[in-house]
């Protein structure tokens, strides 16, 4: 989004590039092929001050806004060529950084983030299970009061970063809570009863350690709960609305340099005495290639207005997260198209790129659960109805968020 970008926004933007190539790119391919976590990796980088370029100085950012931070990702995610780094980091500051900022107390936050924006610590943001992975509503997870304390029971399934972190926010089911039962906690993963499973073993996004959690008797303190009881939604939808959002930075980071290399190899290539760039069908990969990416800027550059703004831009969300998967994914597959056989090669990325690209089908919902919330909030926008959740708070990133108790 360079035409986007001021001056100091293009400055961050190609320092993070750098960053990434030199310390993320060069072990890409070794992670993928080794199902590796570098925990010395991850502290760099929070040492480079990725963590907390938007994050309030108090806690340890650099306080800037969320465009010098989106100048910031998009930059680090077209130098690295790492999508398993990627998404362990969106897990972290989209999702749990995120939620602290936006539903946590004062106190939570002096708790957590520092270590979070340091790099010291790696968090998690446990919201799926065996046979809940969407429909959010019905997660299993139990939660219970124990005196001024709670105790949780269940297994958490499928979470990015779960086998490595440090630092778990968790959706359990308070049935004491009533109605509104599921409520949010936030804990040290080095607790008594709580066991983080081996990485699995996945086809992409290898170097993103996922994994499963089992809580057996965990006690937490009261001050473990995020927001209220029976809110954990609220903090749920805001962490998916940024999650969404900040991934289709990620995606435009990710296509630029696909786009450009496919066009300096198709104008270099020869076939039959010219160039591959002379055939229409490769102009065709690269020209669509192209249109989705600026399509995606536009969707990205009002996404990102309206989250500043304080303002609920879930359809807007849905729609960078579709159009982010589906454009990444058919890109890297144009892109192995045009390179042929060495497009093919493991010693190239391109190959494990589209692996990785398939994960952004269904992580952080999938295309279909996207076209629900868009349709469900056009026939609320029809029927002069709000669209937004109740007790959804959307100040996080507006420099207006005191953090809240209940």
């Amino acid at each position: 989004m360079n035409s986007t970008w001021n001056e100091q926004q293009r400055a961050i933007r190609a320092h993070y590039l750098e960053v990434a190539r030199e310390l993320v790119r060069p072990t890409s391919a070794l992670r993928d092929q080794e199902l590796g976590f570098d925990r010395q990796l991850w502290q760099a980088l929070g040492s480079s001050g990725l963590f907390g370029v938007h994050m309030p100085v108090q806690y340890g950012g650099q306080g800037l806004s969320i465009w010098e931070f989106s100048a910031a990702l998009e930059g680090f995610s077209e130098g690295c060529q790492d999508m398993g780094v990627l998404v362990s980091f969106v897990a972290q500051v989209a999702l749990v950084q995120s939620a602290l900022l936006g539903y946590g107390s004062e106190e939570q936050r002096q708790r957590w983030l520092p270590s979070l924006i340091s790099g010291d610590k790696i968090g998690c943001f446990a919201i799926t299970e065996q046979g809940c992975g969407s429909d959010v509503r019905s997660l299993k997870l139990a939660a219970r009061r124990d005196g001024s304390g709670y105790r949780l029971n269940g297994l958490k399934w499928n979470i990015t970063n779960a086998p490595v972190a440090d630092i778990c926010m968790t959706f359990a089911r308070l049935d004491e809570a009533g109605p509104n039962a599921i409520s949010c906690f936030i804990t040290e993963t080095a607790k008594p009863g709580l066991v983080q499973s081996a990485p699995f073993e996945l086809m992409g996004n290898r170097g993103t350690p996922i994994g499963s959690l089992s809580f057996d008797e965990v006690a937490l303190d009261a001050d473990s709960l995020i927001g209220a009881e029976g809110h954990g939604l609220r903090v749920l939808y805001f962490g998916f609305l940024v999650e969404r959002i900040f991934t289709g930075v990620v995606v435009s980071g990710c296509m630029q340099p696909l786009i450009d290399e496919c066009l300096q190899y198709s104008l270099k290539r020869q076939a039959f005495g010219r160039p591959i760039s002379d055939n229409q069908y490769v102009q065709g990969h690269i020209v669509q290639a192209y249109t989705q990416l600026e399509l995606l800027r536009g969707v990205l550059v009002r996404g990102l207005t309206e989250l500043e703004q304080g303002r609920d831009c879930s359809t807007l969300a849905s729609i960078i997260k579709m159009l982010a998967s589906e454009a990444l994914h058919e890109t890297c597959l144009n892109a192995m198209r045009i390179h042929g056989n060495y497009g093919y090669r493991r010693d190239n990325y391109y190959e494990r790129l589209l692996r990785d690209s398939i994960g952004l089908f269904f992580a952080g919902g999938t295309s279909e659960i996207h076209k629900h919330v868009i349709w469900t909030n056009l026939v609320a926008e029809a029927q002069n109805l709000s669209k937004t959740k109740d007790g959804l708070r959307l100040d996080a990133y507006t420099g207006e968020s005191e953090g809240v108790a209940a």
